[in-house]
């Protein structure tokens, strides 16, 4: 065989392990694609580092791992949970619903956890001592008694009336279940009496206005009865 023959050998040599190698590349991302899991795409790019489908299968991996992170963040449903998320993932498509969520446990009073069902009164906090120089002057008496009756503002919304408080609970514990919507919040029972007996008010704290709006208009749309109610009530 002259020079000539064998270079024409070494070259379709070369296309054919190209065209394999395309093949199995080819092969390969097909079945990540298929299993669709982080195991399988973070085998495909290591393996295939410079594949054509190495980009698509980062941000699909990206992906999962952030509806991964999100999931148990959901699942575990503290401050710390969603803190953590966010740092993790400040651009992600579930960072805003995190960022609301963390609000309502910094912003309300007496959340432990997703086991607190029913709200607990909160500590007040002992203000530190201030310096003999610094002493405001004393207020007037009308000052005193506006100061006194002023309460912080919470917004609320109502997901039903039952019967029995018992039932109430069950009703909270079986939509949170339901809507992730209401993830974060802490419900309360609100007693009072009708023309037909005693009657429990399922309802829970919101960060504001807006938020509580936009969990009844998505709770409605669901079927789930929800309105919005106002501080002063």
């Amino acid at each position: 065989m002259d020079s000539s023959s064998r270079r024409w050998v070494g070259l379709l040599s070369a296309v054919a392990l190209m065209t394999l190698a395309a093949c199995s590349d080819l092969q390969q991302w097909r079945s990540a694609q298929r299993a669709d899991t982080i195991e399988s795409y973070e085998a495909f790019l290591e393996q295939h580092p410079e594949s054509q489908y190495a980009p698509v299968a980062q941000r699909r991996l990206s992906d999962l791992i952030e509806q991964r992170d999100w999931l148990s963040a959901s699942e575990v449903d503290t401050a710390e949970a969603y803190r953590n998320f966010i740092n993790t993932h400040p651009k992600g498509r579930w960072v805003r619903e995190a960022r609301v969520r963390l609000q309502n446990f910094l912003s309300t009073p007496g959340v432990l956890g997703p086991a607190a069902i029913e709200p607990i009164e909160p500590i007040e906090p002992i203000e530190p001592a201030t310096p003999p120089a610094m002493l405001p002057a004393e207020p007037s008496a009308q000052e005193s008694s506006s100061s006194s009756v002023q309460s912080p503002v919470e917004h609320r919304i109502q997901l039903g009336a039952f019967s029995s408080r018992d039932k109430a609970l069950e009703g909270w514990r079986s939509a949170r279940e339901r809507y992730p919507e209401l993830q974060g919040l802490v419900s309360q029972v609100v007693s009072g009496a009708s023309s037909n007996g005693p009657i429990h008010r399922l309802q829970a704290s919101v960060v504001s206005e807006a938020r509580a709006r936009e969990i009844c208009r998505v709770l409605v749309k669901s079927g789930q009865p929800c309105v919005y109610v106002p501080p002063e009530r």
